[in-house]
């Protein structure tokens, strides 16, 4: 069964958004009491958030959060000074990035990050893309995000937010930058630059599937 993605606009849509976060933070992961435990944080930012949802025949089975940047600026404002990133460019920054656990073999959280690519670009015209990340064993940048081009902007730094988490990381990413090395055949040999930007421009005209209909590739 395809999994089809939509932005959360109703207040059924905004309910699976906390169940999700119930199951995964909550119930899988033990890093929240409660779901609701980031009203104050994260969640300050929701007036001006947009959740895109993964849904499987139905079922809430995933979702990402896009923050456009705006005179309250973003999250992660709280751990990295951006006010030179800010000059001239347009920021976005996602989180929140999560699927329940019996579907994580299926590259659902892929599918969830490309969707919020796309809204990013069509909706935000965005250059800069930022994520406050978990670190990985080394303590540095996974190389999932390192591969498609964030790059860290300090040193990490414990995110008391979330009990019994690794490390957390603020990095961005420069969407001309990523769409160009997507480009060059070194780029084309990374199934994740293709698979992010290899039709970037495409998509940001509306020639690709957005956050309504899109599909999750098998």
């Amino acid at each position: 069964m395809n999994v089809t993605f939509r932005l959360a606009r109703t207040e059924a849509d905004k309910a699976h958004v906390l169940r999700l976060r119930q199951a995964v933070y909550v119930g899988d992961q033990g890093r929240l009491a409660d779901a609701g435990d980031t009203a104050a944080t994260f969640d300050r930012f929701d007036p001006y958030a947009e959740y895109i949802v993964g849904y499987d025949g139905g079922r809430p089975v995933g979702t990402v959060k896009v923050v456009p940047d705006t005179a309250v600026g973003l999250p992660c404002d709280d751990s990295v000074d951006l006010a030179g990133l800010r000059r001239g460019n347009r920021l976005v920054e996602f989180g929140h990035l999560m699927t329940l656990p019996d579907v994580r073999h299926r590259e659902i959280g892929m599918a969830l990050m490309r969707e919020a690519v796309i809204h990013s670009a069509r909706k935000h015209d965005v250059t800069h893309i930022l994520g406050d990340f978990f670190v990985d064993d080394s303590e540095g940048l996974r190389g999932f995000y390192k591969e498609i081009g964030f790059a860290a902007l300090h040193e990490p730094y414990e995110d008391i937010r979330f009990k019994g988490s690794p490390l957390s990381l603020v990095a961005a990413l420069d969407v001309a930058d990523a769409v160009s090395r997507a480009r060059t055949p070194e780029g084309k040999k990374s199934r994740l630059l293709r698979y992010f930007f290899g039709d970037y421009d495409s998509y940001k005209r509306g020639e690709a599937a957005d956050a309504d209909t899109a599909a999750v590739p098998r």
